[in-house]
């Protein structure tokens, strides 16, 4: 299906048909709209992610950074952070013993977003952002504060011409100085390491640091910058936002929910650190997560533009057409799916009978624009799921709103609260 829609000056073309969503992302690799991407790289006037990876629509320029930053990404580089997953995902097990009485309202969302910061601090920048139980390090707060800022920019593009808004709008441009001031602060940090003789870490922040040593005249001191935010809001957000969903998911579908601590219990009960030979015994908790990301994807569209004429299916379009493609609307569609709105890990059996479609299932988008950090997400993800089903009973507090909202991510409303009861049996 090809169809357009009008909003106010702009007009879309939307593709849900999965060959043309193919033809988009992959075949045609059709370069990112300006007209979208342009307004994440600042907000209420201050620059904010800039020319980070995500943002990024100069395809030569791009091209050059997602070459650059792939090595890092490679699932083999990935494995040496195993032991750093564990010990952050069995950090949020010790603090949700705290909750685990069968009657605590326990924050999962609220849990799930602070373990994800600390451990993208301190696997990708060598940040250490303190306990889990600690108060709020300056850093957090101000992530938290202006990507929530973020999401009113994103849901309404008028939000800083209020004027009972500017007082706001200042409080939101002062955090994101000091979130940025941050950054800047431990680049200088880590040079001055290196100038001193100090062992570093091949981080992501080391990564991005030789970015600049290979292109000092293309990659300016305010690109690294723009760097180490956006890969800090990807990173959480997409681990963070996902966990919550499969918690909810879960709690949901009993019958699923036994599947998966079944799986857990026979192949990795007694395992304390899981690593990817372990994750690769549980498949059906890989089943559950890309279930979990078809209904919920964290990013719930991508948009691209033609930068020539093009023919796409029966359609002509000329250059400069704006293009989107729904993620969400995609993995829910009745053309491609039997009971597409129904929880059903199973469709990614390898051995079901219908098989979820490549250009069906695409949370992470597709082609040389997949997003950068999925492996790094996925046994993130998996590592900390399966440490709580190995260690709490869960169930859904009554009462707290269900359905999700759109901060610019994909969020559930009512923050996933649950009650926990420690597993006895196993």
């Amino acid at each position: 299906m090809i169809f357009r829609i009008y909003m106010w000056h702009q007009t879309f073309v939307i593709v849900s048909d999965p060959e043309l969503v193919k033809n988009v992302l992959v075949t045609g690799n059709y370069p990112k709209s300006k007209a979208i991407y342009s307004r994440l790289t600042h907000l209420f006037g201050t620059r904010y992610v800039g020319n980070g990876l995500e943002s990024e629509v100069d395809q030569t320029v791009w091209i050059v950074q997602r070459m650059h930053f792939n090595h890092w990404f490679k699932p083999h580089n990935l494995r040496q952070f195993t032991p750093d997953f564990n010990e952050y995902a069995d950090s949020l097990v010790h603090q949700l013993g705290k909750y685990a009485d069968g009657k605590t309202h326990t924050p999962m969302e609220e849990l799930f977003h602070k373990v994800t910061l600390h451990l993208m601090c301190k696997v990708t920048f060598n940040f250490d952002l303190g306990t889990l139980d600690s108060p709020s390090h300056p850093f957090a707060y101000y992530l938290g504060f202006t990507l929530a800022a973020f999401s009113k920019q994103m849901m309404n593009p008028l939000f800083s011409m209020n004027p009972f808004k500017w007082k706001y709008c200042l409080q939101v441009r002062n955090a994101v100085a000091k979130l940025r001031l941050y950054a800047k602060e431990r680049i200088a940090e880590r040079r001055n390491e290196k100038q001193r003789g100090v062992h570093v870490p091949h981080d992501l922040l080391q990564s991005i640091l030789e970015l600049k040593e290979q292109n000092p005249s293309q990659i300016t001191e305010e690109i690294l910058l723009d760097h180490f935010v956006s890969f800090l809001i990807g990173g959480q957000e997409t681990t963070a936002n996902t966990l919550s969903f499969m918690v909810f998911l879960l709690a949901q579908n009993p019958a699923c929910y036994k599947k998966l601590q079944d799986e857990i219990d026979t192949n990795v009960a007694a395992v304390s650190v899981l690593t990817s030979a372990e994750l690769d015994d549980l498949p059906y908790l890989d089943m559950v997560m890309k279930e979990t990301l078809r209904l919920y994807p964290i990013v719930k569209q991508t948009f691209r533009e033609t930068v020539r004429n093009e023919r796409l299916g029966e359609f002509s379009l000329p250059a400069g057409t704006d293009i989107m493609v729904s993620f969400y609307a995609n993995g829910r569609s009745t053309k491609t799916l039997t009971n597409p709105s129904q929880f059903l890990p199973e469709r990614f059996d390898p051995k079901a009978n219908e098989r979820v479609g490549t250009y069906v299932y695409t949370p992470f988008s597709a082609g040389p624009h997949t997003c950068i950090g999925k492996k790094f997400a996925e046994i993130e993800t998996k590592i900390i799921m399966a440490k709580i089903i190995q260690n709490f009973d869960f169930e859904l507090v009554p009462g707290q709103p269900m359905g999700v909202i759109d901060c610019g991510t994909l969020r559930i409303l009512g923050g996933a609260k649950c009650f926990l009861r420690p597993r006895t049996a196993k």
